[in-house]
């Protein structure tokens, strides 16, 4: 397995709101997406998980840096794993890098030949809104 986190392309700040958006558009595939899952929200819905996560980033308004993570893990060739797998392994990748608790949106792609699953991770605490950027990223 391979994981990166995905630097953002410009100076500004990403769009949350607009990684979710890319993320779950199928793209004129029938099969793009296997799953997605919100975690640590009020809602477990994708609309009211999204704008729970945007409420909550609006809330900081000290943040110098980015304020959203984007993580990927990716599988070898042909490997498949169950969901809940793919579930637990992206917590425990979460918590490792120190985003324990805090709000994501997690969505799994099966439309190359690597499984992959894309991490949304909001940088800010849902209860302490403070950002965390991960040492040694």
């Amino acid at each position: 397995m391979i994981a990166k986190i995905i630097p953002i392309k410009s100076v500004r700040k990403s769009n949350y709101s607009a990684l979710i958006q890319y993320l779950t558009d199928p793209q004129g595939k029938s099969e793009r997406i296997s799953q997605i899952k919100v975690s640590n929200c009020y809602s477990d819905d994708l609309t009211g998980g999204l704008l729970d996560i945007q409420c909550t980033q609006e809330m900081n308004k000290r943040a110098k840096t980015d304020i959203t993570c984007h993580l990927v893990l990716s599988f070898p060739e042909g490997e498949r794993l169950s969901l809940s797998d793919l579930n637990a392994i992206g917590e425990r990748f979460c918590d490792v890098l120190g985003f324990t608790g805090h709000q994501r949106i997690s969505v799994v792609h099966i439309d190359t030949n690597n499984l992959h699953v894309h991490i949304a991770i909001n940088k800010i605490h849902p209860s302490t809104l403070t950002i965390h950027n991960p040492y040694y990223d």
